[in-house]
């Protein structure tokens, strides 16, 4: 009731001389780059009455619809609708005032037609008694199937008077229909026409509506051809085909096509047209109304009600995406798995090595040897000891079939014993004390050469250099390298699900013309991008928990820290993700390149992100690209928090809630700009 009471106060009076027209449209260009869409396009839409627009395809019909519902921006000239200019602060157009059915179906397919029209009734503010009203009138004028049939189920024909049904749900002031009639039968075509007469003639309703059957727009009050982007002809239906001496108007737009092609400069009328629904002849404006001057005259607080977001928009939209996903149980369960999935992989394949076949050349004879001492503490599940002559082992690593080769010499143990009582000994006695290895260093044995390390036990002293290092202040010896990629891995599932998602969906709904219908029916940017936002968040919430269970029960990762501080750093990443998903969707027109894009940006945050190698192992020129990548600083700081225990009170902490803070408002605030440009 609020919200009511804030619309009302935000609509203003009409400019005098602007009550008569719906739509005003003076010298309008629009282009698409070179492409000329409309070229000095003038016309006017009486109140009151149906406008038949008429014209082939391509001719730019569908533009100057978008152009007069504010989905698209004007290169030149003035629109005015109901008295105001698209978008003008409180006048509810694109909104309430505005019934619009795109040339696309533009509707939701796992949607039931209950649900459809409910939908777009609360983005128009209608109540539930409201909208169970017009919903049951519209099924029975349009003849629609059951209200709890899916819309995917409809056919064709059907699934379009479910799109008028839309347009018609909130009594708008202005109609406008772009081909409502096709793939309607004739009998339901009269019915539909025979509804829209009705409505003009009952209250303030004015009609645009384009379409292919000409004979149909007969029963309109005035019809526009337009050929080439302007408006070549523009009378009633009767005065036209009398001013052609035809019997049909088919008859006459084909002549006036004919001559329209062959002028070299198509002249648009000057005159005003005449025609009211008594025939009656009914004046032009001279000019626009201001809009600057309109926009001066529209108090402060008029503006700040108008900019702040509706809720009841907000809450329609998150309906509408849970709606959806109740709809497609294997979609959701693969958004919660597909996560989960990934870790365990990660955890499972990134651990120590097993199965190593490691070629042994012992040519000691001694028994007992200090030799098969050393062996006999290497890790036998690790490390596969195959006892080989000088010659086999060699082949054998050159084949490939071995990471390596351990070799022991003749005397080995004396000499070794040697090497350790006497002061001084020979270079023959060192060679001859000493383990030889020979890897293969092509990528099979990072672990491998650490063996001495971990595998031989309290007898490692003996091959090893002088150095002992304690137990670690953090962390641990074991699962280095697991540890250590475990934390970045999870924030970057996080990060790159919730920009795939975020970026199929929007790029999805705008390319079927969901987004327009919906920023037709008053819906702005802002208000999209909070409501995808909030519901995103659910999803996210459910991922994270099922990726902490299987890190830190099924896989025992180790955690020092806060876990209320890891929960909210992951779901701060995943917003980040769902802000960036929103600024690709808002600059990208379709799923190929938005995949493109996602898969482009992956590879370079994972390698110089520091998740699977330290930031300090890259160079100086790529190290300030790391630092300003959004998982480099949110990495260091999950890590922290896990393996040190920190809080927020340590720099390294709270600069990485503070970096992904600073990133989610970047991508909100630069998609939000994206999407009002665009719009």
């Amino acid at each position: 009731m609020k919200e009511e009471n804030m619309e009302d106060d935000l609509e203003l009076p009409l400019p005098t001389g602007q009550e008569n027209f719906a739509v005003w449209c003076q010298d309008v260009y629009q282009s698409y780059g070179k492409l000329k869409a409309l070229c000095n396009m003038s016309l006017a839409v009486p109140q009151g009455q149906i406008y038949g627009l008429l014209g082939p395809s391509g001719c730019g019909k569908t533009t100057l619809l978008k152009c007069i519902v504010g989905a698209l921006k004007i290169s030149q000239g003035h629109i005015t609708v109901l008295g105001k200019p698209p978008k003008f602060p409180g006048h509810k157009v694109p909104g309430k005032k505005l019934g619009y059915m795109p040339q696309k179906l533009a509707l939701y397919s796992e949607f039931t037609i209950s649900e459809t029209l409910t939908f777009y009734g609360r983005i128009h503010g209608l109540t539930s008694k409201k909208i169970q009203e017009r919903m049951n009138h519209l099924i029975d004028v349009l003849e629609l199937p059951q209200k709890t049939s899916l819309v995917q189920n409809l056919s064709g024909g059907q699934q379009r008077r479910v799109s008028l049904g839309v347009a018609l749900l909130h009594n708008p002031e202005l109609l406008i229909l772009d081909e409502p009639t096709v793939g309607v039968d004739p009998v339901l075509r009269s019915k539909i026409w025979q509804h829209l007469v009705e409505i003009v003639k009952m209250g303030k309703v004015s009609v645009i509506i384009t379409t292919h059957y000409i004979e149909e727009a007969r029963q309109a009050n005035m019809v526009g051809l337009m050929r080439n982007g302007q408006l070549v002809a523009e009378d009633p239906p009767d005065a036209i085909m009398q001013q052609h001496c035809s019997t049909t108007l088919e008859h006459a737009f084909l002549q006036l096509c004919e001559t329209s092609d062959n002028e070299n400069d198509p002249k648009q009328e000057s005159s005003p047209p005449d025609g009211t629904l008594e025939s009656q002849p009914f004046p032009r404006v001279g000019s626009p109304p201001a809009e600057e001057s309109l926009k001066g005259s529209v108090d402060w607080k008029v503006r700040a009600r108008h900019m702040l977001p509706k809720w009841r928009n907000i809450a329609a939209l998150m309906i509408k995406t849970f709606v959806r996903l109740k709809r497609l149980p294997g979609s959701l369960v693969l958004q919660f798995m597909l996560p989960v999935m990934e870790i365990t992989l990660i955890c499972l394949c990134v651990g120590e090595p097993k199965g190593i076949r490691v070629a042994i050349v012992n040519n000691e004879t001694l028994f007992p040897s200090v030799s098969k001492s050393l062996l006999s503490f290497l890790d036998n599940s690790s490390v596969q000891q195959v006892s080989l002559s000088h010659q086999e082992a060699f082949e054998g690593i050159y084949n490939g079939e071995y990471w390596g080769v351990i070799a022991f010499g003749k005397n080995f143990t004396s000499y070794l014993i040697k090497r350790m009582v006497e002061k001084q000994v020979s270079q023959e006695i060192i060679d001859g004390g000493s383990v030889h290895i020979w890897l293969d260093e092509t990528g099979k044995t990072t672990y491998f050469s650490a063996f001495v390390d971990h595998n031989l036990g309290d007898r490692a002293y003996q091959v090893a250099l002088p150095v002992k290092f304690e137990k670690p202040i953090y962390g641990s010896q074991n699962k280095v390298f697991p540890a250590f990629v475990t934390p970045g891995i999870a924030l970057s599932i996080m990060f790159y699900q919730a920009i795939s998602l975020t970026t199929l969906a929007i790029v999805l709904e705008r390319k079927e013309g969901l987004m327009d219908r919906c920023f037709v029916s008053g819906m702005r940017s802002f208000e999209m991008i909070l409501a995808h936002l909030f519901s995103q968040l659910f999803i996210i919430s459910i991922q994270i928990i099922l990726l902490l269970l299987m890190i830190l029960l099924v896989f025992k990762i180790p955690n020092e820290g806060s876990l209320v501080l890891i929960i909210i750093l992951m779901v701060l990443q995943g917003v980040t993700g769902i802000s960036f998903g929103l600024v690709i969707s808002s600059v990208v027109d379709d799923e190929q390149n938005a995949f493109q894009a996602v898969v482009g940006l992956f590879q370079p945050n994972l390698l110089l992100g520091g998740i699977i190698w330290p930031v300090e192992c890259i160079p100086y020129p790529l190290r300030y690209v790391s630092l300003a990548l959004p998982l480099t600083y949110t990495t260091e700081a999950l890590r922290c928090i896990m393996y040190r225990g920190w809080s927020l009170s340590q720099m390294m902490v709270w600069r990485g809630f503070a970096v992904t803070l600073g990133w989610n408002t970047f991508f909100v605030i630069l998609a939000t700009v994206i999407l009002k440009l665009r719009m």
